[in-house]
């Protein structure tokens, strides 16, 4: 191992003064090993100025630190996607390619810079022991979650399976301390947290991460809906990173006739160059019209699922123009606690496209032609789809907009803690929530409570020129237009803006625009408080335009095939 981690620590010191050859008219030509034997002279001088630091150096030396850093700082110079994994982040990626962890089952959060529970997940430790949405934790073990973030708080709550953590919680609705002892269990993530149908037969499915069991997930959606007889099918990508490729794979498999090329790639290694070819028959009927829900979160899997469907016209695609990351990595174990992920291959969708953006592709990496930016291709149908990074949608919409106002409370948790603090006292709150004018006044109530803090349009602007006005020695007179020059500034005209501002801030909570998404947003947590994440997926789609506007064009046929060209 100590070789491996000395000819990746010889290989970083070359790259560093290639760097630096680049940035100095003064340096001589970067070196450029010419054989083997070049690297291994290096490797010898490497290991002699390793061994003369640890003996000559003036303080203590943490070796294995040096040499993980030295990995790190020679992958830097590479694709953002080429890492070395350590401690949580190989815990992520474990969780991804297992589809389970040791945990006790619960999704956290701050609040108010309180390490909340979000939701206990069904049939895990924290919900069976009668763990509520939003208990506040305030130890792990014997460790205060006071300044602890989110990942931290989770890195202590995990652990060995079977292994026991305390965590000491106040409940806010009744003041109550309780120490809750969790036994740690294999918890199984859901990455398909919601699927079911609409009222006009309208299949819908949300995929959140390409997980180990994502793909089994997905297909039992699909089986269901084919006993159902769904008449079209929406596939929300949305926010989704991607994850595994053999599970992006799989679901294109039950989405595609037998014989179809899903997917290639092209790299170094034979290894590396493959084709994947669908091998079942579709799961539901191949004239059933599908429509894919992306947006700019969307990442590699989501885009190789979105871009496939678009190139094979299974699929009109909506929404925003993808990430773009089209590259395939591959997972090489180290030892036990260090793993290298590297960059292999690139992507190649059916039409022949790639899908990674141009930033990382102006490097050199794999340059064929087939990477520049706006580049045509056709489909199986023969119509033109943009190649050069990322999944063009066939309909490009915007998402749902949300004034100042509500874009704080979502992001400060207000809708989530008045659910939290008002369920428990309301037992006969029932799924599908109404949001009457006894819950929009409680919220009110307690909206003068919470004490948080917006800017509407312009405010920001405003106070930045009124800040500037006191720094200037000119006045204007807004009744004759004069304008002087003095030792004070009389800003006083701006007093009624001031008001204005203030006025405009007191109604808002009142605006018809703003209380739509006031009851959307309440309904939401209340029905995740007292029902699940299911419950509150459905919710939001009530106001969803980019899933109406789906919904519209599966269900209007002559509009789906002409934007297929069929």
């Amino acid at each position: 191992m100590i070789r491996l981690f000395l000819f990746l620590l010889v290989s970083v010191s070359l790259v560093l003064s290639q760097d630096k050859s680049k940035n100095s008219k003064k340096k001589k030509d970067k070196i450029v090993f010419s054989n083997d034997e070049d690297s291994k002279e290096y490797l010898k001088l490497y290991q002699q100025s390793f061994d003369k630091l640890k003996i000559n150096f003036v303080d203590s030396i943490n070796e294995s630190e040096m040499l993980k850093s030295g990995i790190k700082g020679m992958l830097k110079n590479l694709d953002p996607y080429t890492k070395l994994l350590e401690g949580s982040s190989l815990e992520s990626y474990d969780v991804l390619r297992k589809g389970k962890y040791g945990g006790v089952g619960i999704r956290i959060g701050l609040v108010r810079d309180t390490l909340t529970v979000l939701a206990p997940m069904e049939d895990s430790p924290a919900y069976s022991e009668g763990i509520h949405s939003g208990d506040q934790i305030m130890m792990i073990d014997t460790t205060s979650t006071i300044g602890l973030n989110v990942k931290q708080a989770s890195e202590l709550i995990k652990g060995e399976l079977d292994s026991v953590v305390v965590l000491g919680v106040i409940r806010p609705a009744t003041k109550q301390k309780i120490d809750f002892e969790l036994k740690r269990a294999n918890i199984r993530v859901k990455h398909v947290p919601y699927w079911g149908t609409d009222a006009d037969g309208i299949g819908y499915i949300k995929l959140s991460r390409f997980s180990r069991n994502a793909a089994s997930d997905f297909k039992e959606a699909l089986v269901a809906f084919k006993k159902e007889n769904i008449n079209g099918l929406v596939i929300d990508l949305r926010g989704n990173s991607g994850g595994l490729l053999n599970n992006a794979i799989n679901i294109l498999d039950y989405l595609s006739d037998r014989g179809e090329v899903l997917l290639s790639s092209k790299g170094k290694s034979n290894r590396a160059n493959k084709e994947w070819k669908s091998r079942k028959r579709p799961i539901i009927d191949i004239d059933i019209p599908i429509v894919v829900l992306v947006n700019r979160s969307s990442a590699s899997a989501s885009e190789i699922v979105s871009g496939t469907l678009q190139d094979l016209d299974r699929a009109v695609v909506i929404g925003q123009k993808t990430f773009g990351k089209g590259l395939v990595q591959h997972m090489y174990d180290l030892n036990d606690t260090l793993t290298l992920k590297i960059t292999t291959a690139k992507y190649y969708l059916p039409s022949g496209r790639i899908i990674q953006k141009q930033d990382y592709l102006d490097n050199g990496f794999l340059t064929d032609g087939l990477d520049k930016k706006d580049s045509l291709f056709t489909t199986k149908g023969g119509r033109f789809v943009k190649g050069g990074g990322g999944v063009t949608p066939d309909i490009i919409t915007e998402p749902n907009k949300f004034s100042p106002y509500i874009q704080t409370l979502w992001r400060e948790n207000v809708f989530f803690a008045f659910a939290a603090s008002y369920a428990p006292f309301h037992k006969d709150l029932q799924i599908p929530i109404e949001i009457n004018s006894s819950i929009l006044n409680d919220f009110k109530v307690f909206l003068n409570d919470y004490d948080f803090e917006y800017q509407i349009e312009g405010e920001k602007e405003f106070k930045r020129l009124y800040k500037s006005l006191n720094k200037v020695n000119v006045s204007i007179n807004p009744y004759s237009k004069n304008i002087s020059i003095n030792d004070k500034v009389d800003v006083s005209f701006m007093n009624d803006i001031e008001k204005y501002f203030k006025q405009l801030k007191s109604v808002q909570f009142s605006l018809p625009e703003n209380q739509k998404w006031i009851k959307n947003g309440l309904a939401r947590e209340l029905s995740r408080v007292i029902g699940n994440e299911e419950e509150r997926i459905k919710v939001s789609l009530q106001e969803d335009a980019e899933y109406k506007e789906a919904v519209r064009v599966v269900k209007n046929l002559k509009e789906y095939y002409s934007i297929l060209e069929f």
